[in-house]
């Protein structure tokens, strides 16, 4: 359904090209569901609105590689192509729906707008209910009339589902889709979310920072760091046995439900800002397994045990 083959994205100015993704490669199948796992930095959403050419250009700049997307090229897909595959190729829920929501408009003419676009001859009034009963919202005949500052911030985001269902896409990238919701909020949507996958055979793009939502919701797993991707391995699998010391790192660092006293785990340090990466390794001034040759040699993404991909010549090291 998606290939990425090395990206290479840049933000450039009049005095210096800042490269932000860096040789991204990953794929997603038909109905799989790849979490693409990270620290705020890392490259994570950028590399995703990169899948439906939606990061202006300039100041961005496509540098290398290939996005395809059904087998066809986004980088070189002309501004008439592009407007058929955003929403019918690959649709987005953004991170706080609060802001992505246009606030003078009623929610159920902002679905309708998706429909005319996409799918003019379901551009109804009965369609817009349809989609809001099937993500979960009560009294959906109502609720089309309501602004977004009318609805809690779980109802706002069940929203964007449906506008992001509404062209019924291929592909659907969740840009941190519970961030700022309570607990018991998150599980709904993410349960929505499982359902409306299984319901209608989506590939699923799940970009989080949360352990515990990856071992829930994903097939397969993508590490990134620092504009590139450092380990790629199916799910329950990275999960049991993280190789890269990235990836050990961040799960050291997530709470533990019955873990008692003391303080959590944290990687010391932050993720480097694209234009001032590190020599070598660019994880080594961070890792806990770090040696003077992680300063001087860049490693190169691997394939290890059982097809598993680790950017790190040491993962097996005791």
């Amino acid at each position: 359904m998606l290939e990425i083959r090395n990206l290479q994205l840049e933000f450039r100015s009049d005095q210096q090209a800042v490269r932000a993704v860096d040789g991204v490669s990953f794929s997603i199948g038909p109905g799989e569901t790849l979490g693409l796992v990270g620290e705020s930095g890392s490259g994570k959403s950028v590399t995703a609105l990169s899948i439906g050419r939606l990061l202006r250009t300039p100041p961005a700049f496509y540098a290398g590689g290939e996005i395809l997307l059904n087998g066809r090229d986004v980088l070189k897909a002309s501004n008439r192509e592009l407007r058929e595959l955003r929403g019918r190729g690959v649709s987005y829920i953004f991170q706080e729906p609060g802001v992505s929501l246009n606030p003078v408009f009623r929610v159920g003419a902002q679905i309708k707008e998706s429909l005319r676009l996409h799918r003019p001859q379901a551009a109804t009034e009965a369609e817009v209910v349809r989609l809001l009963q099937g993500v979960g919202i009560a009294a959906p005949e109502m609720r089309v009339k309501s602004y977004p500052h009318e609805i809690s911030g779980g109802m706002q985001q069940r929203v964007m589902i449906a506008m992001a269902l509404a062209a019924e896409p291929k592909l659907l990238v969740a840009d941190e889709p519970t961030t700022a919701l309570d607990v018991t909020i998150q599980a709904q949507i993410l349960a929505l979310l499982k359902d409306v996958q299984q319901r209608l055979g989506m590939s699923l793009l799940l970009i989080t920072h949360n352990l515990g939502i990856v071992g829930q919701m994903a097939d397969r797993v993508a590490v990134m760091y620092a504009g590139q991707i450092v380990e790629t391995a199916p799910a329950q699998e990275l999960l049991r046995r993280p190789l890269h010391p990235y990836t050990r790192a961040l799960m050291q660092a997530a709470p533990r439900l019955g873990a008692e006293g003391g303080r959590l785990a944290n990687i010391p340090g932050s993720v480097p800002r694209p234009g001032a990466m590190p020599f070598g390794c660019r994880f080594h001034p961070r890792c806990a397994m770090a040696r003077p040759e992680c300063s001087v040699q860049q490693p190169t993404l691997a394939v290890v045990e059982d097809g598993r991909q680790v950017r790190c010549p040491y993962w097996n090291s005791p």
